[in-house]
């Protein structure tokens, strides 16, 4: 029985964006939280490399009532394009071996995966949409989905967009945008557009859905979508940097990267039932919360 009298939840993946934020906001909620790390340390985690660690070494008394988040990845595209079989060992290959040690307990698993394994064709994607990743970021994401959803009865997952954290763990696409916008020759893509969310938000939807949610995959994001030229304009409105920032308008064909990119990562949830107790700030509130901690930093 989930509940969380009974239910332990296991964060793989602890010390990241979203594993932290949701390990600190689940314990502030008195949850039961184990949090995991492999090489960053974090106070209060466990050390699980699970590339190298079995599950029953590590956690002695796992059972079925106990819920696992898995978060661990390689998540750079343009790293990962240029090391693929590093992203493969991590993101596929042990990410799966994990998922079979935990399907042998019976635990519930929740799978962390993303807007990437869209091909960035339809104005909206919805948890129906055919997925077809551009880029093996996506692949791999969309590799471990078919196993879950071919081979392993106790799961569900969640897909997200661009988060933001207020911090410098964060590579989130205000920054990047930030960054690249007090570059010379800055060029920003009139037809890419995408979702941002504020990574407190999606963490408190997280800790709503958990115990709750019957759905097979779940998108969890805030709904309101931005174009890169409304993100790039908004970021200079709200900088004090904002007499260093330019850019000229161009197409996002002509923006070059290293593999094919998506161009609308615009990401939804048909499940209105489920979204009307979700939360998500404004999208332009956590545009003005990061520029004003990266203006801070500069």
């Amino acid at each position: 029985m989930y509940n969380k009298s009974n239910s332990r939840i296991i964060i793989i993946g602890g010390s990241g964006l979203i594993g932290s934020s949701l390990n600190s906001y689940l314990l502030k909620k008195d949850f039961k939280v184990i949090a995991t790390y492999a090489n960053n340390f974090s106070d209060g985690m466990v050390k699980f490399d699970f590339t190298k660690d079995k599950l029953k070494n590590i956690f002695k008394d796992i059972s079925k009532d106990d819920i696992f988040i898995i978060l661990s990845a390689y998540g750079n595209p343009s790293w990962i394009a240029e090391n693929k079989e590093k992203a493969y060992d991590l993101n596929v290959k042990h990410t799966i071996n994990l998922i079979n040690e935990i399907s042998k307990i019976g635990s519930k698993i929740y799978f962390m995966s993303s807007v990437e394994v869209f091909d960035g064709t339809s104005q909206t994607n919805y948890e129906s949409t055919k997925p077809n990743p551009l880029n093996y970021y996506g692949e791999t994401k969309f590799q471990v989905e078919e196993y879950l959803k071919e081979r392993i009865k106790n799961y569900h997952i969640i897909r997200t967009g661009w988060n933001v954290g207020i911090n410098l763990k964060s590579r989130c696409v205000i920054s990047l945008t930030y960054e690249t916008l007090l570059k010379k020759d800055a060029k920003m893509a009139t037809d890419n557009s995408f979702t941002i969310t504020h990574v407190d938000d999606l963490t408190d939807a997280i800790s709503k859905i958990i115990f709750s949610n019957d759905k097979k995959i779940l998108h969890l994001c805030s709904s309101k979508v931005i174009s890169r030229t409304q993100l790039a304009d908004l970021i200079i409105k709200m900088s004090l940097n904002r007499k260093k920032m330019s850019y000229k308008e161009t197409l996002f064909s002509e923006i070059k990267y290293n593999e094919p990119r998506s161009k609308l990562n615009n990401l939804e949830s048909q499940y209105k039932e489920i979204n009307k107790d979700l939360f998500f700030r404004d999208t332009e509130q956590t545009i003005k919360e990061k520029v004003s901690f990266l203006d801070s930093k500069i």
